[in-house]
């Protein structure tokens, strides 16, 4: 009969991977996840959990504000690191532009050198054609009185002289400058004077702004290259303000994630407290710790009940049923005194989850008896319940203050006791639909398997002993 028994093990190992989260079992469609608790005179804790709710919904919005910041710091993060590529572009182009001006100013130092070497010389050739003109007109003044002087003579070399004389004069006359050629001469010498002025003499426009220019290139350059290394503090700065951003969102989920922590542990509204919450719909609840103790009261009596089957000479299949029955029927009673507003639907459900429980309780018994005998079966079996009350209800407890890992979850839920308690939980809470129907198949599968080959008979157990 060795087969039953791994049967019952390979469904307990699938258990241990369904969504069978004790949370789950008690979580309010709002998502609150305080576990009801069982009735108490400690008080009214009406006024922790108003400030703890108070505190969740702060935390949310601390939460909310710290990822803002966290994008916010991102963005300026990346921000900053193209704001210090362009400020070193520009001190670059300033440092090019800086060096750029000090050629030009040079240039222009050069340039206005020899624009007033040229301006010198045109002026000399203006004055010298100026003088030309009047130097003609004393030669051709002393021409007029060297003919008059001569005019009686009746010397041959004379009258040739007097002759050459005139001849100069024509030439003289047609030698002079036109007026618009003077004018033109007097304004190339006024131009390249203001030229090289403009370009050799402080004061005027263009040598002052170029030396004004450059001063500028280089205040800019200077600038920037002051921006620039700031720039590179401020992205020290930057990134460090990011990883404390970064830091406070951390510690604002943590606090989040303790303040839920906190509501799990305070008790849920109970009876006695509904007075002041009258006018609030009142919800059915049933204490996880309640329905984990059912289930283990109905675990551990399933294996009386098998062990008083196996006494009984006859009926034993009548004698398991009954005792299966009144063990679901002691189990409901249970629920039903420490449940609160439990409605028909939950105690029908309740009902069933405790003669699947029970079953299962049972036919997991009898599968031992089946391998180990008798009595090494009945003791194996109470010895695995007792290991059951231990581990599912540590979870249980746990998992109503805290997250409980997901190892000790899985172990719990590979457990008999644990599918019982989900369900009941599940029912009393209306928590996961899940977990509900997932826990009272476990459990009808289970007692299926177990009693699948019968309950054992005497013999049956003589024959394993001698084995």
């Amino acid at each position: 009969m060795k087969w039953r028994v791994l049967c019952v093990l390979l469904v307990c190992i699938v258990a241990a991977f369904l969504p069978l989260s004790p949370v789950s079992t008690w979580m309010s469609t709002q998502g609150d996840a305080s576990a009801p608790q069982l009735p108490s005179d400690q008080g009214n804790p009406n006024e922790a959990r108003r400030a703890a709710g108070e505190a969740n919904t702060q935390a949310g919005f601390l939460t909310q504000g710290t990822k803002e910041l966290v994008d916010g710091t991102s963005q300026l993060t990346g921000g900053a690191d193209e704001l210090v590529a362009a400020i070193s572009q520009a001190q670059a182009g300033a440092q090019e532009l800086s060096a750029g001006m000090v050629q030009l100013q040079a240039a222009t130092g050069q340039l206005g050198g020899g624009a007033t070497e040229v301006a010198d010389a045109i002026g000399q050739v203006v004055e010298q054609a100026t003088a030309f003109d009047a130097v003609r007109g004393q030669v051709t003044a002393a021409i007029d009185r060297a003919l008059v002087s001569t005019k009686a003579s009746k010397d041959p070399d004379v009258i040739a002289a007097r002759e050459q004389l005139q001849q100069l004069k024509v030439q003289a006359d047609n030698a002079q400058l036109p007026p618009e050629v003077v004018a033109q001469m007097n304004k190339l010498r006024d131009g390249s004077r203001e030229v090289a002025n403009q370009l050799a003499v402080p004061g005027y426009a263009y040598h002052d702004g170029v030396y004004t220019a450059t001063n500028g290139a280089q205040q800019l350059a200077s600038g920037l290259t002051q921006l620039n290394n700031e720039a590179q503090g401020a992205v020290g700065g930057i990134a460090q303000l990011d990883e404390g951003v970064a830091k406070i969102d951390h510690m604002a989920n943590l606090t989040a994630d303790q303040i839920r922590a906190v509501r799990g542990a305070l008790p849920a509204p109970a009876a006695a407290q509904a007075g002041a919450e009258a006018q609030e719909p009142q919800e059915s609840s049933l204490a996880p710790v309640a329905a984990m103790l059912v289930a283990a009261l109905v675990g551990l009596g399933g294996v009386g009940v098998a062990a008083a089957a196996w006494m009984s000479r006859t009926r034993r299949w009548l004698a398991l049923a009954l005792g299966v029955v009144l063990l679901a029927v002691a189990g409901w009673v249970l629920v039903f005194i420490l449940g609160h507003n439990l409605s028909p639907a939950a105690l029908g459900i309740a009902a069933l989850a405790l003669l699947c429980g029970a079953a299962a309780s049972v036919g997991v018994t009898t599968a031992l008896a089946a391998l180990f005998g008798r009595g090494w079966g009945s003791l194996v079996a109470a010895i695995l319940i007792i290991l059951q009350m231990g581990v599912v209800g540590w979870v249980w407890k746990a998992a109503a203050a805290a997250p409980v890992s997901g190892v000790l979850e899985a172990l719990s839920s590979a457990m008999p006791m644990h599918w019982l308690a989900a369900s009941l939980s599940s029912a009393g809470n209306n928590g996961s639909a899940q977990a509900l129907w997932i826990g009272i198949a476990m459990s009808a599968l289970v007692a299926a398997v177990g009693l699948l080959g019968g309950v054992p008979q005497r013999r049956d157990v003589a024959v394993h002993v001698e084995e």
